[in-house]
């Protein structure tokens, strides 16, 4: 019955599209449209510049019936001025010659006698714009952070701190946004958020967001968008909300244009170029990068689990005995390392102004590496007898590619705004995971060499239509369906290096994902904008799991399946054009990615492991938001206060557990594993605004001040938490800009304890060279400090999940202090532009992502 519905909810998504197949082109191609007799003739000629007697390069020229007065056919000139418009019947017509900064030029009168005549007009003038350009006051430029009706937007590219950085660098500056120093992202203290480039889901993002934030380089990144409440149009989206990474791209240029940045630095080093062409109907772009980083630092992992519930742990007297309890230590050295490349070749071509194909391919891929030296000491029993006292080499090689292939096609309706998109995307991402551990003594060869591997496979394919209907006073209908089609392969294996493999495990995850929506949207008196959607969403899941150990193999299967309808609505109030109120709200559900279900057993340390749970389900979130916004002059302000409430919320669960090792030593580890154990409510506000006190100098910044309820049966922790973010930039004068910006992120509640806090800053300084083609720019990475100290503690308590009381405290000391220097130009002429259109593409953001270093 569930099936049957979709069925009929999808068949009703199309029946208005049928009914407009007969409708010509959009509105504002109108005038480009009128039909024409054809024939054999030809007019030709050639545009030159008033002044400088230069041929205009792709100068647009139509052919005007004298009759209508309507354009019936045109063209473009070439990269020599010329030009010729084919299959022209006998009559009289107007030529009328345009082209960005110069004035209209009107031809009359121009007399094709003959069905096969050859008419030459010769040499078409056409003068500067100069007199009308003068008259153009600049009053200021686009602002680092702009709030609009349903989204924020950080402009990383008014940015040049984000200079030769990469995309966890630029996210660390959004508003509402916190990044730790691993690159895990939280949205107004959540980590379930979906993450999206140029409005797609990407390969590149299917295990870990923390490892690919580091694959993507600020210098191709245009923009970051922060929606925080989706409309029902958008997929179960992340209970937080999306981010949407927008690069660079080909905004419809006629010609060639391109750029070339290079940057080099103590942490970091990254080259990327970029290509655009269009010739008429068709654009092509493209894309190349590399990215590498180096860092260094230091930690400490202290495990203290407690057999006897009445023992406590005194840390001022660590040498004081405790019953029936075992201690754990560990302290190194880490170097992390990574090199990665990113390719991008996509078009798009203009049938005519009512249909348009694009499509493109997308890659991603490279290699991270983790150097991780220990040294190892642990006790047990009152007695404090020493069970483990040896040094532990650790090497992590973490490899990944993927890439995306996309094929869109839309149509545009005689109506403006009335579309139809279908679209199409296939993603495929393939790792390899290599954890190798030496135990050993100093002078010794070591005594034990794990070797645990894991590779794997995501592969996704998604087929979308979508249809837009205006109606008159601002009304809009919006109607689509999709489908989701995801399989994750896992095939881990346990060994050591002289017997690999010894126990194995696969693992198969089958998810379909079957959905239509609704939205309708409309305007009251012109100052109330009203939004209603709904959204169903079917959800059918498979899984196989079997594991190989002392040569008996274990096998568990798992299906299930499930419905969600998903109602959103959208309220904006405007008054007197300087005064915005909006109230929000959605419930979203939150499918766990691979990293919350792959069942490898990651061991990270020697006595620390995380291991995937096969039998998560999905989460589901109530989200509200009021908020408020208002400009004068040129100050901008905005409040947001917001509470999102999740009942079946998946958290990280840790038990400490005794294993016998290949020795025959038993040991305690911590096992961390993830369960829909959670109740988690969050109440807060937001506030950002910008101000420019004088031309040249901007002033920007945020907070999120919210509280968190975490409840489980396992614990419970709740605590105010706040974020704040300050950037401000100065213009100089004689192509010489500069701009700081900085953040503080207060301690972070956990569910089993907290994330202490943690504050950064940058400095950069830019010289525009080449006419402002390019430029040169020095960046200081937390100039006044020189390395970043991260505390996590746990504090485990005795339950009958987890029978061992424990307590776990984590130093970790990353030395983050930088330079770098950054070189970019761009080249090319600013030509005709096409008609803008905008762009439907594909979004698949229904999957709650993990944080990095973790399985997947």
């Amino acid at each position: 019955m569930k099936k049957n519905l979709l069925l009929i909810l999808l068949g009703l998504s199309t029946v208005p599209v049928l009914g407009q197949q007969g409708q010509t082109a959009p509105q504002q191609q109108q005038t480009m449209a009128a039909p024409a007799p054809k024939g054999n003739a030809t007019i030709s000629g050639t545009v030159l510049d008033a002044d400088t007697k230069k041929p205009v390069e792709f100068a647009t020229i139509a052919l005007i019936s004298t009759a209508t007065g309507k354009p019936i056919d045109g063209t473009m000139a070439d990269d020599k001025g010329r030009f010729s418009i084919q299959k022209v019947a006998p009559g009289k017509y107007n030529l009328q010659v345009s082209f960005l900064g110069y004035q209209q030029q009107l031809v009359e009168n121009v007399t094709v006698a003959s069905d096969n005549a050859s008419t030459n007009v010769g040499t078409i003038f056409i003068a500067s714009d100069a007199k009308k350009l003068s008259e153009v006051v600049v009053t200021g430029e686009k602002p680092i952070v702009e709030e609009k009706i349903d989204r924020t937007v950080y402009n990383a590219d008014k940015d040049i701190t984000n200079a030769g950085g990469n995309a966890a660098d630029v996210l660390q500056k959004v508003p509402s946004l916190s990044l730790d120093t691993d690159g895990n992202v939280q949205l107004r203290g959540s980590s379930n958020v979906r993450v999206l480039i140029n409005n797609k889901p990407s390969a590149i993002l299917a295990g870990s967001i923390a490892d690919a934030l580091k694959q993507i380089p600020a210098d191709q990144i245009k923009s970051v968008e922060v929606i925080t409440s989706p409309s029902a149009k958008y997929d179960a989206e992340g209970t937080a909300g999306i981010i949407n990474i927008i690069t660079k791209r080909d905004g419809g240029l006629q010609g060639v244009t391109g750029s070339v940045a290079l940057t080099g630095g103590t942490r970091s080093s990254n080259g990327n170029a970029s290509l655009n062409v269009r010739r008429g109907k068709l654009g092509i772009n493209g894309n190349f990068g590399g990215h590498m980083f180096y860092n260094k630092g230091n930690m400490t992992n202290t495990i203290i689990a407690f057999d006897n519930p009445e023992t406590v742990y005194d840390p001022l007297n660590p040498t004081k005995p405790w019953d029936e309890s075992s201690y754990s230590f560990q302290s190194g050295s880490t170097r992390p390392r990574g090199a990665f490349m990113n390719g991008q070749l996509g078009f798009d071509y203009d049938f005519n102004p009512k249909n348009t194909l694009s499509g493109g391919i997308r890659t991603n891929g490279g290699t991270f590496r983790l150097k991780n030296d220990q040294d190892v000491f642990a006790t047990a029993t009152a007695e404090e007898k020493v069970v483990q006292d040896f040094k532990n080499a650790i090497r992590n090689h973490n490899q990944r590619i993927g890439t995306d292939y996309n094929l869109d096609f839309t149509h545009y309706f005689k109506k403006q705004g009335q579309e139809l998109a279908l679209l199409s995307l296939y993603s495929v991402t393939n790792t390899e995971n290599d954890i190798n551990q030496d135990y050993f003594t100093d002078g010794e060869a070591p005594f034990t060499q794990k070797r645990n591997t894991n590779d794997g496979s995501n592969k996704e394919l998604t087929f979308q239509a979508d249809y837009t209907h205006p109606f008159q006073n601002k009304t809009m209908l919006e109607i689509g369906a999709k489908s989701i089609f995801r399989d994750v392969e896992s095939d881990a294996a346990y060994g050591t290096l002289q017997e690999p493999g010894t126990e194995k495990n696969s693992f198969f995850y089958q998810q379909d994902v079957l959905t239509s929506y609704l939205t309708y949207g409309f305007t009251l008196k012109k100052l109330l904008n009203v939004k209603f959607g709904a959204r169903y969403e079917y959800t059918d899941i498979s899984s196989d799991n079997a594991s190989v150990k002392a040569g008996e193999t274990t096998e568990e299967n798992y299906t299930t399946n499930y419905d969600n309808f998903i109602p959103s609505v959208a309220l904006s109030y405007s008054l007197k054009n300087k005064h915005t109120f909006k109230a929000n709200y959605t419930q979203r559900i939150q499918r766990p990615s691979m990293y919350f279900l792959n069942p490898y057993r990651q061991e990270q340390t020697s006595n620390t492991f995380v291991q995937g749970n096969t039998n998560l389900d999905a989460e589901l979130t109530n989200l509200y938001e009021l908020g408020y916004s208002t400009f004068f002059k040129t100050t901008s302000i905005n409040v947001t206060a917001y509470m999102r409430q999740t009942d079946n919320a998946i958290e990280p669960v840790a038990a400490i557990e005794k294993i016998v090792d290949e020795n025959g030593d038993t040991r305690d580890v911590t096992i961390l594993t993830f369960q829909n154990i959670a109740k988690n409510k969050t109440y807060g506000f937001s506030l950002f605004g910008n101000t420019k006190p004088t031309n040249a100098w901007t002033i920007g910044g945020s907070s999120n001040i919210y509280y968190v309820d975490l409840k489980s049966k396992y614990n419970s922790n709740s605590g105010w938490m706040y974020n704040i973010n300050a950037n401000s930039s100065y213009t100089f004068g004689k192509g010489i800009s500069a701009q700081f910006n900085g953040g503080f992120n207060s301690r972070r509640i956990q569910l089993l304890g907290k994330f202490n806090s943690f504050s950064y800053h940058s400095l950069a300084i830019k010289k525009d060279l080449f006419d402002k083609k390019g430029g040169i720019s020095i960046g200081l990475d937390n100039p006044f400090r020189g390395n970043m100290k991260m505390n996590n503690d746990v504090y485990a308590k005795r339950t009958e999940a987890n029978p061992r009381e424990y307590e776990q405290h984590v130093r970790i000391n990353n030395f983050n202090r930088g330079v770098r220097v950054s070189f970019n130009y761009n080249f090319g002429k600013m030509e005709q532009q096409r008609p803008p259109k905008r762009k439907k593409s594909i979004r698949n953001d229904d999957t709650k992502q993990g944080d990095g270093n973790g399985v997947g």
